[in-house]
């Protein structure tokens, strides 16, 4: 038998509780247990291997440099231990029944495709059934357990919800190729003043579409209102036609005829994010929100991408629709 099969959860556990209580006798009472029990388990691991994670003092313990490594790989393999566990009960629950998935017509079929191409990863055998609804019914479900989590554009009123960020996309200037402006790598908003044409439907998100022509406003941009328009094509031909310069999603597919620039000083995205009340019962839930939240660049290592954020500005949110899509409004401060 290997030194290395001594170490069991137990030893784990016992560790970490004497770490976070700073105390053999309230990490004891904590698990329920001896505190000689807890004593001699932590002495075991320290004899079996030469080391000492602990120092003992009269007023209580303190890790040494030692145990400040092993503490937080005590941690990890427990949070594995359980996730394991859970997954396999995830697995078992989705074999059952479907996980179901609301969501806003607004947001894009490519998002809800990300989602549900990481669900199936995790169960691949797994059912999604969607639900699409309009904002208020869908959350209306969330509330009654009636759909286990919904795909929604950000800003929402969250309030009683857990939100996971799950795709940022940025929103830029389309115009002609032609154009002056398109010699510069970013545009300044002054020179979009009068130029510049929204194409979304103030009646969908008016205080959204009210923050965002403040916004713009306070960059010196006055846009003009065109009529409702979500069809990319339409838009660009609009542009085409030198009757405008439109806001697009990044990711668009354009015309030979345009191209895309940035607003000097003003960040736009339109940002997703998966949403559920924190008392769900999903047992696939927890796996599935930790793949988004990787996604999103929220946690090493599986993904650990996310943005750089400047120390010399602020975000101001608000809510406004474009392309199907409500986008969230960054304005660097001067």
């Amino acid at each position: 038998m290997s030194i290395y099969d001594n170490l069991e959860f137990r030893h784990l556990k016992y560790v970490v509780a004497v770490a976070e209580e700073g105390s053999f006798t309230r990490a004891a009472t904590r698990l329920h247990v001896a505190q000689s029990a807890v004593s001699t388990q932590i002495g075991e691991i320290e004899s079996w291997y030469n080391i000492r994670i602990f120092d003992r003092t009269h007023s209580g313990v303190r890790l040494t440099l030692v145990g400040e490594s092993f503490l937080p790989f005590a941690r990890r393999e427990l949070q594995s231990r359980e996730d394991f566990i859970k997954a396999m009960q995830a697995l078992q629950e989705t074999s059952a029944r479907p996980f179901t998935l609301g969501f806003t017509p607004f947001v894009e079929s490519h998002v809800i495709g990300t989602v549900c191409r990481a669900y199936r990863g995790l169960f691949p055998r797994g059912e999604i059934n969607p639900v699409s609804g309009d904002i208020e019914d869908i959350l209306e479900q969330l509330a009654d357990a009636s759909i286990d989590a919904a795909l929604l554009t950000l800003p929402i009123n969250a309030e009683g919800l857990h939100v996971q960020p799950v795709i940022s996309e940025p929103l830029v200037v389309c115009l002609r190729k032609d154009d002056p402006l398109a010699q510069q790598e970013e545009l300044p908003p002054t020179s979009l003043d009068g130029r510049l044409c929204i194409f979304s439907d103030p009646r969908r998100h008016p205080m959204a579409h009210a923050r965002l022509i403040e916004l713009l406003g306070e960059q010196g941009i006055r846009p003009h209102l065109a009529n409702p328009n979500f069809n990319s094509g339409h838009v660009q031909w609009m542009v085409r036609e030198r009757r405008c310069a439109a806001l697009i999603r990044k990711g668009e597919t354009l015309h030979e005829e345009v191209t895309t620039r940035p607003i000097h000083g003003l960040q736009l995205t339109i940002d997703f994010a998966l949403v559920h009340v924190p008392e769900h019962k999903q047992m696939a839930l927890p796996l599935l929100l930790r793949s988004m939240e990787e996604l999103a660049g929220m946690t090493d290592p599986i993904f650990s991408r996310k943005p750089p954020r400047s120390s010399d500005s602020r975000e101001m949110q608000g809510e406004f629709l474009f392309g199907d899509s409500q986008p969230r409004t960054t304005r660097k401060s001067r």
